[in-house]
């Protein structure tokens, strides 16, 4: 193998690096160089003075621009010359001694002629791929035999392309300097530099750079929702997922009045009661993470870090901190007080419904199940809509008796009426279903239903009673009277009235605790509070605010197959809630077991941990060979974002929270007051100040 040798370096008067500029024949044909073009990488200023017929002056003079701007301590190598470039792609010679990593960002330029006017187009990319190997061996045994053969070692890079400025859609020149991206430049590789209004998402893991999230593929401007797969324990979904929701309302709540309001759902044990506390974890083990959160958000350092408070509530409302309330069920054994087992009782709203309330809105409809046969689905509508007759004409009935206007009236109703018949709690109602499906108790005026009803068969009326008797276990606790009257005394006596959570203030969020209810409770709850949501937006429109729905575990409410109420409002949110202000943060093990409707509507898409069976699914074809590799090994901290206009994934870090996750992390070191000093004054509404 022929050596060739130069004496060229890396920029004037000694700025840049200085090598011995020896190199092999291959290795110089391989970047569009022999005998007397670029050699090795080395300078503009060697390759001009050793010209060559293989050297376009152009490629020359965009690289010497490069030099001055970028400087030779970030050069890596040369576009390569022996792999085609395409206006998405390319690959790098690298430079001897010089670690680029995958998802380091490079740029490299081209000077090309267009009408007679010289332009300068520059590529800005992220290394997806690189590659060692000797040049020169013709099987793999030559290994045994390497001091005895000629060889030169290959190491090239893959680069995915991210933005070409200005866009012409031309591939970058053989033989152009490539250079790391750095600061400004590497805000250009990202996307960052190209976003109006942004959001961070995490560290670059080569850099320790910020990535960001374009808040208007969030917020509905040019897309809406946010979807986050991993797999169960690493627990970065839920941590990360609650950050992005934190960030959308502070970047919100810096311009004036809040417009966001939050519904986070708590789907496993107690873990989301504990936001507002201080993690003891992160200040004992992880306190090296406060420099990455300082980096990161340093209105959140300072926040909350610095002052040991945990997450959302703790300061002055409006700036890093919201009203922050929680609501759990009512407990089977006290129901005027919440069923929760570690947080504090007095610190957690009860919630549920009155008679009038679950009619009226249809609820008994979000227990049926994807995989309930079409009888009981039927069934189900037709005693839904049964209900919200009877709700309504409760209502006429209670207008004659009370001369008071909407809503006031309805804080006076809390049962319905059928026939001479008061129905106030779920057994009531079970009883009367029953004898008026199977005991053809039919006294009713009821019109259109009866013809309904009387084309069911008897056995479907029967599976129909025997799946509400089941239920009432379940859902006997949540329907009561004592979820009635007016929703600011409601909110005195910290009772969580349907309708005051569904008419959330901005700068509020709910945490809903429904971790310990049955499978039919947490499907009614769930339903429930969406549908209230989505149909109070489509009255008001997005001018009262935005909402933001926090759900892990989707795919046990919009799986891929099958249809049923919940997964129908669930999809018409990634459907149309971006007009109606509605965004929904989601999170599952499985994207490929969620409604494809989601899937596809959800412009930002965070990957985390993934098993081998999962990551290879069609649903993440955006991600290359190597990052599906390297997601099978990701360490809790560690996503993969994907969003619009950035054409590339990008790997991102992301701290552990300072936030408890669970009680055992909660920091009791100091007293109540000092890492509460948000001690709550209620307003009207019972909300935390």
């Amino acid at each position: 193998m022929k050596i060739m040798k130069t004496d060229a370096g890396i920029g004037e008067g000694g700025s840049g690096l200085k090598g011995s500029g020896e190199i092999s024949e291959e290795t110089a044909e391989g970047i569009g160089t022999k005998e007397g073009g670029i050699v090795g990488a080395r300078s503009l200023e060697g390759a001009r003075s050793l010209g060559g017929p293989r050297v376009s002056k152009y490629a020359l003079e965009a690289g010497e621009r490069l030099g001055e701007v970028a400087g030779a301590k970030n050069f890596v190598g040369v576009v390569l010359g022996r792999k085609p470039a395409t206006p998405v792609e390319f690959w790098v010679a690298v430079e001897r001694d010089i670690p680029l990593q995958l998802d380091d960002a490079v740029f490299t330029e081209t000077t090309i002629k267009d009408e007679n006017t010289v332009r300068q187009v520059r590529f800005y990319g992220i290394v997806s791929q690189i590659e060692k190997s000797f040049e020169g061996l013709e099987f793999d045994s030559d290994m045994y035999h390497i001091k005895d053969i000629r060889f030169e070692e290959r190491h090239v890079a893959h680069v995915k392309v991210t933005l070409i400025e200005p866009e012409y859609l031309i591939p970058p020149s053989p033989g152009a300097p490539v250079f790391l991206a750095r600061g400004e430049e590497f805000a250009k590789a990202v996307g960052a530099e190209r976003m109006t209004r942004k959001i961070p998402a995490g560290l670059s893991l080569t850099s320790d750079e910020i990535i960001y999230l374009d808040l208007g593929y969030i917020d509905g401007e040019k897309g809406a929702h946010i979807n986050i797969s991993g797999i169960s324990g690493v627990a970065t979904k839920t941590s990360y997922g609650l950050f992005l929701l934190h960030e959308i309302m502070r970047e919100d709540a810096k311009k004036g009045p809040p417009k966001y309001s939050a519904i986070i759902f708590n789907v496993k044990g107690e873990d989301l009661l504990f936001l507002d506390k201080p993690n003891r974890v992160f200040y004992e083990k992880y306190w090296g993470d406060a420099e990455v959160w300082k980096k990161l958000s340093p209105d959140l350092y300072a926040e909350f870090i610095e002052k040991r408070r945990g997450f959302f509530s703790g300061g002055e409302r409006g700036s890093s901190s919201f009203g922050l309330n929680f609501y759990a069920p009512p407990s089977k054994e006290k129901p005027d007080q919440p069923d929760v087992l570690q947080r504090e009782k007095t610190e957690t709203f009860v919630f549920g419904w009155n008679m009038y309330e679950f009619a009226k809105y249809g609820l008994l409809r979000y227990s049926i199940y994807e995989t309930d046969s079409e009888n009981i689905k039927g069934l189900m509508g037709i005693v839904s809509d049964l209900l919200h007759h009877l709700a309504e004409r409760t209502k006429e009935k209670k207008k004659q008796e009370i001369d008071q206007t909407e809503p006031e009236i309805e804080y006076h109703i809390n049962s319905i009426l059928a026939g001479d018949r008061e129905i106030k709690t779920f057994d009531e109602l079970v009883s009367f279903l029953r004898e008026f499906l199977l005991e053809d108790k039919r006294t009713l005026d009821i019109g259109r239903f009866l013809k309904d009803i009387e084309q069911i068969h008897i056995s479907t009326k029967r599976a129909f009673i025997n799946r509400l008797n089941n239920m009432r276990r379940s859902m006997s606790r949540f329907i009561s009277e004592r979820f009635s009257g007016d929703p600011n005394e409601c909110g005195r006596k910290r009772i969580g009235r349907f309708s005051r959570i569904v008419d959330i203030k901005n700068g509020e969020i709910a945490v809903i605790h429904i971790a310990g209810c049955e499978a039919d409770a947490q499907r009614i709850v769930v339903g429930s509070i969406l549908s209230g949501i989505f149909s109070r937006a489509e009255r008001e429109g997005a001018g009262r605010g935005k909402v933001l729905i926090f759900l892990d575990e989707l795919s046990k409410y919009a799986p891929r197959e099958g249809d049923s109420p919940i997964k129908s409002v669930l999809e018409d949110i990634a459907e149309r809630g971006r007009s109606l202000g509605i965004i929904l943060i989601g999170a599952q093990q499985s994207a490929r077991s969620v409604s494809k409707k989601i899937i596809l509507n959800s412009s930002i898409k965070v990957v985390g941990r993934m098993s081998p069976e999962e990551v290879n699914s069609s649903e993440y074809d955006f991600l290359s060979r190597e990052t599906k590799l390297r997601l099978l090994v990701a360490k809790p901290g560690r996503m993969v974002i994907y969003q619009p206009e950035v054409y590339s994934p990008l790997p991102v870090r992301f701290p552990f929270p300072f936030w408890a996750t669970r009680k055992e992390e909660v920091d009791e070191s100091q007293k109540k007051h000092e890492i509460e000093d948000k001690i709550p004054m209620e307003d009207e509404w019972g909300s935390i100040s």
